[in-house]
């Protein structure tokens, strides 16, 4: 393979050569540089990295350009199913505007389909870029800031269960299986292989408060105190009753001396005005300086999305793609109580891109706005049909990578 006279290497690398090859693209991509890598340091994550399928591009023989796939599960509509994190996608300036990236990603799609990964998520440095690539962007988180003090009637409420707080060193596995239970019912939901996860465990900088009641964890949440009279920063703040969500917050109500502001991130249908009176909540989508953009997700093989949830419905789509090509072609998306079925050919009704299909799939983004998306322009009647099939839906991704 040759570009402007230079050979261009494209391979899966160990997470040992990564270290000394992509790891360092990736650090002039995304932090302040120059700086230097200590490869022993380095290598004392590698356990963390056992599911990670690494791509490096080496152009001439010199490492210019990275990609990561890691192995996560995600629950698409009801049914969880394996998905494809992109991480650490970065090249060296000599790499940039060569379209290096671009075989990087085909490479990586193939990868995944390879592990019958049916969809995949990213956090994009801009979407743009990546919806040419097939992604569709996904709401973006949004957090509150309430005054801990405005809770204190809470607090004083009698209420049934109970609040626990530990170390997530101490809690990591009870977290965990909360999480896997959580996500059962979670459009969106994603977890990372449990041995990237256990790396929170490992550095131990958050605490874990669990609500319990009747001897069961219904909520759970992760926090940091910036400092006395700072912030409490709310990171993961997730409940299964109203016992669990009102323990979380009367948790929160007890650091009213301690600190003035506390941000929780919110879930997608939350709206913390609605939660307990004269919270005065202020709700952004930005947490910070290093606020994460929004996520983005994409199908990468139609054929496996067999049996995720849908609505009664019947349509046959003809899909583009210009980087997954088994994606090409004609597909039929029969929707009912048992689930989706996906088969190929039938006569279409519409013709749809890749990102118009992963928007309807993770968001039942309304197919009338396609056409000024420039992702197909299904009739009205083709219209009424994928939004019988795939209602709106917002995902809640969770983990950030």
């Amino acid at each position: 393979m040759t570009t402007r006279s230079s050979t261009i290497d494209i391979r899966e690398v160990s997470y040992q050569e990564f270290a000394t090859t992509g790891r360092a693209i990736a650090d002039y991509a995304f932090g302040p540089s120059p700086q230097e890598h200590n490869a022993e340091e380095l290598l004392k994550s590698e356990p963390y990295y056992t599911h990670a399928r690494p791509l490096v591009a080496f152009v001439d023989g010199v490492p210019l350009a990275t990609v990561s796939t890691y192995d996560m599960s995600q629950n698409i509509r009801g049914k969880v199913v394996r998905m494809g994190g992109v991480a650490a996608v970065a090249s060296m300036p000599a790499a940039r505007r060569r379209g290096i990236v671009r075989q990087l990603m085909e490479e990586t799609f193939q990868i995944q389909r390879e592990m019958r990964m049916p969809v995949s998520a990213l956090y994009p440095f801009r979407d743009s870029f990546y919806e040419r690539l097939g992604y569709a962007t996904l709401p973006q988180q949004r957090y509150v800031t309430i005054k801990p003090e405005a809770l204190a009637p809470l607090v004083r409420l009698d209420k049934p269960g109970s609040c626990e707080q530990v170390t997530m060193k101490d809690g990591f596995d009870e977290w965990r299986a909360f999480l896997e239970r959580y996500q059962l019912t979670t459009h969106g939901f994603s977890l990372k292989h449990i041995s990237n996860s256990v790396r929170h465990r490992d550095i131990n900088q958050r605490w874990l408060a669990f609500a319990r009641h009747k001897g069961e964890v219904v909520g759970a949440m992760t926090f940091q105190i910036t400092g006395h009279t700072e912030k409490m920063l709310v990171d993961t703040f997730y409940s299964i009753s109203s016992v669990g969500r009102y323990q979380l917050l009367d948790w929160i109500g007890r650091h009213t001396d301690q600190v003035t502001d506390a941000q929780i991130e919110l879930q997608p249908d939350d709206y913390p005005e609605t939660w307990f009176r004269d919270l005065n909540p202020m709700v952004t989508n930005q947490s910070g300086k290093d606020a994460w953009p929004a996520p983005m997700g994409r199908v990468v093989d139609a054929a496996l999305l067999d049996g995720i949830g849908a609505g009664d419905g019947k349509i046959a789509l003809e899909i583009t793609d210009e980087l997954c090509p088994w994606n090409n072609g004609t597909f039929t998306f029969s929707g009912s109580n048992a689930g989706l079925m996906v088969s190929e050919g039938g006569k279409p009704k519409a013709k749809i891109t890749i990102q118009g299909l992963s928007s309807w799939v993770f968001s039942g983004h309304d197919p009338a706005d396609f056409t000024f998306r420039g992702w197909g322009e299904p009739d009205a009647r083709a219209q009424e049909t994928l939004r019988s099939i795939f209602p709106p839906g917002v995902p809640d991704l969770h983990e950030t990578f």
